[in-house]
């Protein structure tokens, strides 16, 4: 039978957290051994549909992602409340790590702290993360996932040649002088946006700030069709209690298909494959009495890999709502409070390996996107961090200007030091 990869597990699903309703198994198998995607003809899936291209990680970029899962989860539980949330957890990352790339000191060790990845290094997480990207959209071919990462820079500034280069290669990124001070560079920017999520996120900021010295972006796209699609002719308005027991009325959906399924003391987990099954989408139903903060609390990394290697095949009567959900997630103070502060701090920030000067994050932040319907699931991010230089410190001394004898004076063009005006005085007469 399958048992579940966890390079592949598809963290972001576990933000798309649903009702549904399950009956017990009428027949269950545990799930052992390697993986067999493609020889399970119950569950639907084709060896031609996989490509030739099969991502295979490494022990070490397993534990890598095992990590990211790690923090994936705290970020899910910085954002929870009562409210329906969407966040892509690995477009985070990556925008992290090429920050990583730009960091130095405190600040880099802070920055992979954040992601879990505290004692990896930068080439490792750059290699893991390059091989994920190239390999994302090769894994199914009835399922779309592009990763895409692009630095727009101030064209008054100059990228260092190092940092270029390493996340030219290992994020595959775009990097793009512009004139920050024209509209035209908004435009390009959004429009950056609206072209890597196929349109979902049409733009991720108002205006271009003159002042700022870049912004670094990781957008990423999903489109998967359910392995086992649903009847639009079996969707009906059905009551749905939310948290404060309220009733709603929801467009729910309803399947009697075998699906992988487990439960325990906290909650109901069911996974809902796509295309030939490289991706998913894994639902987790608190229990009767148990809420999401609840549930969640108990879930780490390590119970996160146990519900996979837990589930059996099983008959599964499944009510899933059909749902959309737009987010604008401001990420600084979260970011902050996951370990990593120094970035967002003038005069702390080590960007040493961005560019020659002094430069901290001023604003991060990420909109995410998801349909879910009877065909299956379209869902997008982009994750965005702008880059402003500081001034730095210095100590401060007492000095004297006496302008008690002749001396030149010129008014200029602060941003530009073009001079409008330049004399002298030499005295009244």
């Amino acid at each position: 039978m399958k048992k579940r990869n966890e390079s592949k597990l598809t963290v972001a699903a576990l933000m798309m957290m649903a009702a549904m309703a399950m009956t017990s198994c009428a027949s269950s198998k545990k799930i052992n051994g390697n993986s067999n995607v493609g020889k399970n003809s119950e569950m639907g899936k084709n060896e031609e549909d996989l490509d030739n291209s099969y991502l295979v990680l490494s022990d070490a970029q397993q534990d890598i992602v095992k990590k990211n899962n790690a923090f994936a989860l705290r970020l899910f539980n910085k954002v929870t409340d009562m409210g329906s949330k969407v966040i892509s957890p690995m477009s985070v990352s990556y925008l992290m790590g090429m920050l990583a790339n730009g960091a130095d000191g405190i600040t880099q060790q802070e920055i992979l702290k954040a992601i879990g990845c505290e004692g990896v290094s930068v080439n490792d997480l750059n290699e893991l993360y390059k091989a994920m990207l190239l390999n994302a959209n090769h894994q199914d071919k009835q399922t779309t996932v592009n990763i895409a990462n692009y630095i727009a820079v101030n064209k008054n500034f100059k990228l260092n040649k190092n940092f270029s280069q390493q996340v030219s290669d290992g994020y595959q990124a775009g990097i793009e002088s512009l004139d920050f001070t024209s509209p035209k560079s908004t435009d390009r920017i959004n429009g950056w946006c609206k072209e890597k999520t196929n349109g979902m996120i049409p733009r991720i900021i108002d205006q271009v700030s003159a002042d700022a010295v870049s912004y670094l972006m990781n957008a990423i796209y999903f489109k998967g069709t359910w392995q086992n699609k649903f009847n639009a002719k079996d969707t009906k308005l059905e009551n749905f209690r939310g948290y404060t027991r309220d009733i709603q009325k929801v467009e729910m959906m309803h399947q009697v298909k075998k699906l992988f399924y487990t439960e325990n003391k906290d909650f109901k987990a069911v996974d809902l494959p796509y295309g030939n099954g490289s991706y998913r989408m894994l639902v987790l139903l608190p229990n009767e009495g148990k809420n999401i903060q609840e549930m969640m609390k108990g879930l780490d990394e390590e119970k996160l890999n146990q519900i996979s290697q837990n589930m059996e095949n099983c008959m599964v009567n499944l009510k899933l709502p059909k749902f959309t959900i737009e987010q604008e997630l401001p990420l600084n103070a979260i970011i902050s409070d996951l370990g990593a502060p120094s970035m967002f701090v003038a005069g702390k920030a080590n960007f040493s390996h961005f560019a020659d000067g002094n430069f901290f994050v001023s604003k991060m932040l990420q909109k995410a996107k998801i349909e879910v319907n009877e065909q299956g699931t379209k869902a997008a991010a982009v994750t965005a961090a702008v880059m402003l230089t500081a001034m730095a410190p210095e100590e401060t001394r007492n000095v004297e200007f006496i302008a008690d004898r002749p001396f030149v004076y010129m008014i200029q063009d602060s941003q530009s030091g073009g001079i409008l005006f330049m004399g002298q005085y030499c005295g009244t007469h």
